[in-house]
């Protein structure tokens, strides 16, 4: 018991001859902020749409930038393709942004949409080395009252958002 208190203070003795410092630095920080604009390159086109007696409510036409199928039954737009719209986002250099599409909106028994469900479309880009992405932007529009819906060129509208991640 005796040789383990004499190592202990033996120990503490040791201890007493260390020495400790705090330093410090100076670090100087800049925030800058790149804006992010968006740029419509092209604008989304649908094709001429067409009901007859045999098209059915929920006939509609997509522009995902490949042909619509169906027969004239379950299509507004049947063989037909139309133009998805095309926007350059610009920004920071390797920026990681969410490019936001949204559209919901009925007007005289059609539908205009961002995909069947309706759901905002999320997409997560990366900026080039000059900032820039591109971002294609489609749709779908559908027949939902086809006792309100007329012989009539329609408009509706559809936004498009970026941020920062």
């Amino acid at each position: 018991m005796r040789k383990i208190i004499s190592l202990v203070f033996l120990a503490l003795m040791v201890v007493k001859n260390v020495s400790a410092r705090e330093f410090g630095i100076n670090v100087n920080f800049e925030t800058q902020s790149t804006p992010l604009e968006i740029t419509e390159r092209k604008s989304m086109e649908f094709p001429d749409l067409i009901a007859d007696n045999a098209t059915k409510n929920g006939a509609k036409c997509e522009v995902y930038g490949v042909v619509n199928s169906g027969t004239n039954e379950t299509s507004l737009c049947p063989g037909q393709i139309g133009r998805m719209g095309e926007f350059k986002i610009s920004g920071a250099p390797n920026g990681a942004v969410t490019v936001t599409h949204t559209a919901d909106q009925t007007i005289s028994g059609l539908r205009f949409s961002t995909n069947s469900s309706a759901q905002p479309v999320l997409k997560p880009l990366t900026l080039d080395l000059k900032g820039e992405a591109i971002f294609f932007a489609g749709g779908v529009i559908t027949l939902v009252d086809k006792s309100a819906a007329q012989t009539n060129a329609y408009q509706f509208f559809y936004d498009v958002s970026v941020a920062y991640q």
